[in-house]
């Protein structure tokens, strides 16, 4: 995929949150019919999925729909209401998303990632929390990338304590999902250098984020730049991620299990099958 950024000048207008759903959401149960459900969805999602990336219309009923399937809860542990189902599974789902809309597929890889997160790292009183969230179908979606950074791991992102809340300032690219998300997790610094999911509510003041997403392909993924001026998060959203890098923890997987092949692959035999549709039928010679 080609990457573009942005010069302030090109930035376009600063995008309005979206409502957190009215219903809660579905909770799948068995890895069964979670893969029953994606078949479902990503044969809805297939019909239309050309046109949205060619004209970059952003799939809002189908993001809805996804994320309202009960197909985003589905690591959430069993203890906390949620399936608690197998890797395989999750990945088998994304794969399922991804050959019908493949940045659909992609869309939920963070909001994963920081269920996962939150598992691993969370005290309990944290995991009820989030996790009902989760649950009850809020998306969560990211704030991780610095442009201007050398390295992946390098933050200049900073956040103040502030008593009940945390003060985040900074800057962030390549936030795929935050545009329609419910809330933001946002990778922050502590005063001891310490990474931290800073997960703030999506209209809060000070969080903006821009439409000024470029791409060859997968131009609905819903990412853009968010800008933090002074947003506060409360320290029942403030999550200690630098935790889960003391040891070998299920993040890892469960980040790479919603992306790379399952993600990558799928649109290469959806755009083979395209291509074919589309070839002029006659006979050589």
């Amino acid at each position: 995929m080609t990457i573009q950024s942005k010069q302030p000048s090109d930035i376009r207008s600063a995008v309005p949150p979206v409502e957190r759903p009215s219903a809660k959401a579905h909770v799948i149960r068995t890895d069964a019919e979670a893969i029953a459900v994606a078949e479902k969805l990503a044969a809805e999602f297939a019909r239309d999925a050309s046109k949205r990336d060619r004209e970059r219309i952003w799939p809002k009923e189908e993001l809805d729909a996804f994320s309202q399937s009960g197909l985003w809860s589905i690591n959430v542990p069993k203890a906390y209401g949620g399936p608690d189902l197998s890797y395989v599974t999750l990945s088998k789902v994304i794969t399922i998303i991804s050959a019908a809309d493949p940045s659909l597929g992609q869309i939920p890889q963070n909001h994963l990632g920081v269920v996962a997160a939150v598992r691993t790292v969370s005290d309990e009183a944290q995991k009820k929390l989030l996790f009902a969230e989760v649950l009850s179908g809020t998306r969560f979606g990211n704030a991780f990338s610095e442009f201007a950074s050398k390295r992946a791991a390098d933050f200049e992102t900073k956040f103040v304590d502030a008593g009940d809340h945390v003060v985040v300032n900074g800057q962030k690219f390549y936030s795929s999902g935050a545009l329609l998300a419910h809330l933001v997790p946002i990778v922050a610094l502590d005063d001891e250098g310490r990474a931290w999911y800073a997960i703030a509510d999506r209209g809060a003041p000070g969080l903006t984020v821009i439409d000024d997403w470029s791409s060859f392909g997968q131009k609905t993924t819903l990412s853009g730049t968010v800008l933090l001026d002074n947003v506060k998060v409360p320290k029942t959203h403030l999550v200690p991620g630098y935790k889960g890098y003391d040891r070998p923890t299920a993040d890892g997987p469960s980040s790479r299990s919603s992306r790379p092949r399952s993600i990558s692959a799928s649109p290469r035999r959806r755009s083979m099958r395209r291509s074919a549709s589309c070839a002029p039928n006659r006979a050589p010679g």
